[in-house]
């Protein structure tokens, strides 16, 4: 059982994991890009379907870096 709860992460490690804030985090799974499980009162992400969410997204090339401001 022990090994079963450590495949199951919060929303609030989900977001520590990926460096994004836990609003960001439950629009993944309300929106259903994120699969997750209710059972009781929190809402848990398995490890498994986070590393899917994950690869899923990944694109080569696509990241663009910042446009800078004009000071004007």
């Amino acid at each position: 059982m022990l090994a079963m709860t450590n495949d199951l992460l919060f929303l609030e490690e989900v977001a520590d994991i990926t460096r994004v804030p836990v609003s960001c985090v439950r629009f993944w799974v309300r929106t259903g890009k994120l699969r997750s499980l209710k059972p009781g009162r929190r809402v848990l992400v398995r490890r498994a379907a986070l590393e899917k969410f994950l690869s899923d997204s990944e694109r080569t090339g696509t990241i663009k870096p910042p446009e800078q401001e004009e000071a004007t």
